[in-house]
């Protein structure tokens, strides 16, 4: 028996296999993706609703275009999914020091007003996430690229509305590339 992964307590006489918990955490993982995905769809197909938070925020950005404030961390990013799936449409968190945004943006495509473009231009904003309808392999458009250049930021994240991936993409596309080779996109 290996004892590398092995801990033993030294008030108790307990063995921990940290190996054992490790696999426990990946299951946990695993189970919750499969979990999201059929929520998602659930969602989708129209056979299940959005939770009370989730209405919520829906009821403050119910049109495209529309944005509202939030407490800071009031959204998280999986909420952008669930929105997205209930709406057939993108969504973005854009977050600042003292307070999150909503965005209700279109099928394909979140375009921020003047006022919104001027925050995250000065920093006053981040563009934390937004939403895409890809089923499978998460990929950047171009014009997301371009939005975070134009934005000074490095990176950025997209989450599916299908699936719940969540994909770390950046301003240069090479990044992304060496990233990926190390195993770190999200």
């Amino acid at each position: 028996m290996n004892f590398d992964n092995f801990h033993q307590d030294d008030d108790q006489e307990t063995m921990i296999d940290y190996s054992e918990i490790s696999n426990l955490k990946l299951e946990a993982v695993l189970s919750s993706s499969k979990s999201t995905r059929t929520s998602l769809e659930a969602i989708r197909i129209g056979e299940a609703g959005l939770n009370k938070h989730r209405q919520m925020l829906l009821n403050r950005v119910p049109e495209p275009g529309d944005f509202a404030s939030f407490p800071l961390n009031k959204i998280e990013i999986k909420d952008l999914a669930y929105l997205s799936a209930s709406q057939n449409h993108e969504f973005a968190l854009l977050r600042g020091k003292k307070n999150d945004i909503l965005f209700h943006g279109k099928e394909y495509e979140c375009n921020f007003n003047e006022d919104l473009e001027e925050l995250l231009i000065n920093g006053k904003f981040e563009l934390v996430a937004h939403s895409h309808p890809d089923k499978d392999k998460i990929i950047p458009s171009s014009n997301d690229r371009e939005c975070i250049k134009k934005l000074n930021q490095k990176e950025s994240q997209i989450i599916s509305w299908y699936t719940g991936e969540i994909y770390t993409f950046h301003a240069d596309e090479f990044e992304d590339l060496l990233n990926s080779e190390k195993g770190d996109t999200k």
